[in-house]
């Protein structure tokens, strides 16, 4: 990743401390590296832990691979790849463009997995990630090999609407301006809670939420959430070509679990049901969260999601 070396008061260096102090605090060897996607043209950050076969985590927007930590601990049987997706974390920026971003995240997903050296494998995905993932499954793409959406997958179900802070980030030059904006922590847990869920919030780490908050404030990160928010979603609503229609859903024929929090902002559990129902053999899971439900009882949710992993589990583990 080309940049210069953060210095001692940088945004990026005080997002690596606090990260390094999310790490250690949750006692999860956390290992680091950099891949270069060959067709997108960007450089993305890894951060791994364990050992087995592989199994990759996307996360949602505005979020970064760190968001992922307090599951680690709780999968050592598999070695989990949780990639700062582009214009997230430390990885480069990406320009999302209207019309564009299904193929956008249909290439970016291919070119992880080819820098990785994976021909397929399981994936669990946050809000976007796991619209990514089902974006690239309904494609006709068989690298994806089982699915765990966890929380809501973004807008593509039928019935999300976009709520605040969100829909903030899809008015041009807003949106970019709205994220940079400095945030005092207080408030950036009070938008953050809104975003996730006030449980969500208060059970997350503190290094964390940091981490999360100074992730947003790089203007690279910034520009691309904005693009990227406004390719997919209307101030309220999503743009039509997000949501995935009944024949899409019913060409998404891997094991598919969905692990929805009770109390998701965007879309309740009885909403996303009918359109969960048109997936052939998919099934749902609710548990006393918001819209990211590991970060209130991570053991609970990596119970969920461990017999699809374990079933589907990556035939080429990567070291």
């Amino acid at each position: 990743m080309t940049r210069q070396p953060p210095g001692p008061e940088s945004v990026e260096q005080r997002m690596v401390d606090a990260e390094r102090e999310l790490f250690a605090g949750l006692g999860a060897d956390v290992d680091e590296f950099v891949i270069e996607l060959g067709q997108t043209g960007r450089r993305v950050r890894v951060l791994a832990h364990g050992r087995g076969p592989a199994v990759l985590l996307l996360h949602g927007v505005s979020l970064s691979a760190a968001v992922w930590a307090p599951l680690f601990s709780e999968f050592p049987q598999f070695r989990l790849l949780a990639v700062d997706l582009p214009g997230h974390g430390l990885s480069d920026p990406m320009a999302f463009g209207r019309g564009q971003v299904r193929e956008q995240a249909g290439r970016l997903i291919d070119d992880i997995l080819d820098a990785l050296g994976l021909d397929e494998v399981p994936v669990i995905g946050h809000s976007l990630g796991g619209m990514f993932a089902m974006w690239h499954v309904a494609a006709g793409s068989r690298r994806i090999s089982a699915l765990v959406a966890i929380g809501m997958p973004a807008v593509a179900l039928a019935g999300v609407r976009v709520r605040m802070p969100l829909s903030l980030m899809t008015v041009p030059g807003l949106g970019s301006a709205f994220l940079r904006s400095p945030s005092p922590r207080p408030v950036f847990r009070r938008l953050l809670a809104r975003g996730l869920g006030p449980a969500e919030v208060a059970a997350a780490p503190n290094a964390l939420i940091e981490a999360l908050r100074l992730s947003s404030r790089r203007r690279a990160n910034a520009r691309t959430v904005a693009s990227l928010m406004h390719a997919i979603d209307r101030f309220r609503r999503p743009r039509a070509e997000s949501v995935l229609t009944g024949t899409e859903l019913a060409a998404i024929r891997i094991p598919t679990i969905f692990i929805l929090g009770s109390d998701d902002p965007y879309l309740s559990v009885d909403g996303a049901r009918h359109s969960i129902q048109r997936i052939p053999g998919a099934t749902i899971h609710e548990m006393p969260a918001g819209h990211a439900p590991w970060l209130v009882d991570p053991h609970s949710a990596a119970l969920l999601a461990a017999d699809p992993l374990a079933r589907r589990g990556s035939a080429n583990p990567v070291d």
